[in-house]
């Protein structure tokens, strides 16, 4: 087992357990949207609570599945998954970015309306964009080498 599989792992179970405390908080005290309005915080955490949830879980559930089944996928795509969840990702938080700069709502619109549709919608969508992270840290398959792979060195898919 890798350590930064290890190390995603953990980072991702705190992000989820957090995110799940602040919707629980949030739920539990009633929800009011008034002071969740008032406070810049509270609203980025309601914008951004369940799409990073979303996406923590899909994490999680990939990384055990890696670290358990053993995984391996082959250079080009483990760079493109990886690409694709950290777009998602950074789609997600541009998506609650209007709860902290308020002005700036009319020219994110597209990517709040985006996250907000897709996570009430379709929220295994999201999911997968975090297992795809998980897959873009997938130990490398060392048993498929390319066609131009005899012009490296052996120990260079180790």
């Amino acid at each position: 087992m890798k350590k930064p599989l290890v190390v995603n792992l953990i980072l991702w179970i705190v992000v989820a357990a957090a995110t799940i405390a602040f919707l629980a908080w949030y739920h539990l005290a009633g929800g009011d949207a008034s002071a969740a309005m008032s406070a810049g915080p509270i609203m980025l955490g309601t914008v951004l609570a369940a799409p990073v949830l979303l996406y923590a879980m899909g994490a999680v559930l990939g990384l055990l599945l890696i670290i358990y089944k053993d995984v391996q996928m082959g250079r080009t795509g483990k760079r493109v998954a990886l690409a694709f969840a950290l777009l998602a990702l950074a789609l997600i938080l541009i998506g609650g970015l209007p709860a902290l700069a308020p002005d700036t709502a009319g020219e994110l619109a597209a990517s709040v309306i985006i996250v907000h549709y897709v996570t009430a919608a379709a929220p295994i969508l999201i999911m997968m964009f975090g297992f795809l992270y998980a897959l873009g840290f997938a130990p490398t398959d060392t048993s498929k080498r390319s066609r131009f792979a005899k012009y490296l060195p052996k120990d260079h898919f180790e």
